[in-house]
């Protein structure tokens, strides 16, 4: 019975923990911020090999 509360009690601090940090995560570029350039690598079609933007 210890045991299966321990392990209880451990996966819920980890559910929670993880909740707690992905709170912070933001995905994409924010409001304000700079966003820097980049040179893709093309690794299919007529363009493989490639560094050209494609918009």
């Amino acid at each position: 019975m210890n045991t299966r509360l321990m392990l209880g009690a451990s996966l819920a601090a980890l559910l929670l923990g993880g909740a707690m940090a992905a709170e912070s995560l933001k995905s994409g570029p924010q409001v304000g911020r700079r966003v820097t350039p980049f040179n893709p690598l093309h690794v299919t079609g007529s363009g493989k090999g490639g560094k050209a933007c494609l918009v």
